[in-house]
């Protein structure tokens, strides 16, 4: 056995894989009823005698009821049990669904489906969560797995949806998720709300370990066992000194203080600024990719279906993977990692992509099509996990609803490509130049991301030492919450 080494180290609680298992699936769920919520169109026009226009304003809908309730969620989740909140919200959500299933009208349905709407108000919480469940050199690896959970939910939604709209007809589109709401909401009320900002405190002090006059200081010396990460990261993770200092108390601030204080946060407005940008082409791809398939590469729906499939398993893989890169570069030492691999996979995937859309040749656009699916969601984890990094822990909740409110924006990308099309001529050729022209966006949107290079290391030293001046004591030993 190796020798105890000194650490300035504070012994955040352990909660295991239930939070993260739970969170997931709230993602899962909220994507996949999206998802499914289509094949429900056909019946709901047959059986209430809507249009084609109607049943498109449904999903427009849920996502204005989703920006404004981020508002009031946001606020509660700075402010309240945050597990409490999901849990209950989850728990409205699966009744909603029951109602929904049961609409005798078009007007009661669409009224249900607001109630739906409120889980899609209830990231600032998730978000908060898993920043307080889980080690600062873990968190984007932690991200990738909670954003793996939509593409779950999807996948759920294509094999399941499709099996209960043949047996059971329309409404058991909205049924069939009514069991896992109710494991959803079971899974949230087991979990226990964390200590806020008790990760990020660990954090800095281990990284205090390394030497005087990094961030802050600490006289809280004690004996502990080495772990191999954390000390990897104490020994080489050199942070400048924070920008500022704070005398603030977070509890009492107003609406306008807290903006105040987000906008002095220059590397969580970069990087918001960036995923929003990016996800124009994401939003425009999730719109055009089919039509793509089937005007340029002339394929049926079930064949397009399996192509454009290509992208979803590198898209998980690229999730996964761009997590597990960026805590290992934190891990090694290197501060500024994850805003690095932000700006390649952006690139990396524009320059693959551009000439898999610009091919006519299937055999050639497929392969381009799978990488460019990876590099498309590399940087997600480490964007997620740098705008929490940034942000002190009491105000993550509302700095998450400011990201929303901005990021809304980004659906605007299936609209642009659409005009584009139209400018180019329409048909296969307009189709195919309009996506090719667009993707340098989201290389510009990775670009920016760059600007953060000089203010991440400083808002990150700033969150560690507030962090040290607003938590108070230490745990004598680890607490195992789950496993």
């Amino acid at each position: 056995m190796t020798a105890p080494l000194p650490l300035l180290r504070r012994r955040a609680v352990e909660y295991g894989a239930l939070p993260i298992a739970a969170l997931a699936m709230v993602q899962a769920l909220q994507n996949g009823e999206a998802t499914s919520l289509s094949f429900s169109f056909d019946g709901l026009k047959h059986d209430f005698h809507v249009s084609d226009a109607v049943l498109g304003t449904l999903p427009f809908a849920m996502a204005v009821i989703g920006l404004l309730g981020a508002v009031p969620f946001g606020i509660l989740a700075d402010r309240w049990w945050r597990k409490w909140l999901l849990a209950g919200s989850m728990a409205v959500w699966t009744a909603c669904m029951g109602i929904t299933g049961a609409a005798t009208g078009f007007l009661f349905l669409a009224v249900a489906r607001f109630g739906v709407g409120i889980v899609e108000a209830n990231s600032p919480a998730a978000i908060s969560l898993l920043a307080d469940y889980y080690p600062v050199k873990d968190r984007a690896g932690i991200m990738a797995r909670y954003q793996l959970g939509g593409f779950l939910g999807a996948i759920l939604a294509g094999v399941v949806g499709g099996i209960a709209v043949g047996v059971g007809g329309w409404r058991w589109v909205f049924y069939m998720w009514i069991p896992f709401g109710i494991v959803s909401t079971l899974l949230l009320f087991l979990c226990k709300e964390p200590a806020r900002g008790e990760q990020d405190a660990d954090f800095g002090a281990d990284l205090a370990a390394a030497g005087p006059g990094q961030f802050g200081s600490t006289e809280r010396i004690y004996e502990a066992e080495a772990d191999h990460d954390l000390l990897m990261v104490a020994k080489k993770a050199i942070l400048p000194p924070p920008r500022r200092t704070s005398t603030v108390d977070y509890d009492t601030l107003s609406p306008r203080e807290v903006l105040r204080e987000l906008r002095k946060i220059p590397s969580m407005w970069y990087g918001v600024i960036s995923i929003t940008v990016a996800q124009l082409l994401l939003s425009a791809m999730s719109t055009w990719a089919f039509p793509y398939f089937q005007r340029v590469h002339h394929l049926s729906a079930p064949v397009a279906g399996g192509v454009m499939s290509l992208l979803s398993i590198g898209a998980a893989a690229g999730i996964l993977t761009g997590g597990m890169l960026s805590d290992r570069f934190l891990q090694r030492g290197w501060i500024n990692g994850r805003v690095w691999l932000i700006a390649i996979g952006s690139v990396i995937a524009t320059v693959v992509l551009m000439p898999g859309f610009a091919s006519t040749s299937l055999q050639v656009t497929a392969p381009l099509f799978f990488i460019g699916g990876f590099f498309i969601t590399m940087p997600i984890a480490p964007s997620e996990a740098m705008v929490a990094d940034v942000v002190v822990c009491e105000l993550r909740g509302r700095a998450a609803t400011v990201r929303s409110i901005v990021r809304t924006l980004s659906s605007a990308g299936g609209t642009i490509v659409g005009v584009m099309i139209g400018a180019f001529g329409g048909g296969a050729n307009g189709t195919r130049l309009a996506i090719v022209w667009f993707l340098p966006i989201f290389a510009i949107g990775g670009l920016l991301v760059l600007l953060a290079l000089r203010s991440y290391g400083e808002d990150l030293a700033f969150v560690l030492a507030e962090a040290e001046r607003t938590r108070g004591g230490l745990h004598e030993e680890p607490e195992v919450i789950a496993s």
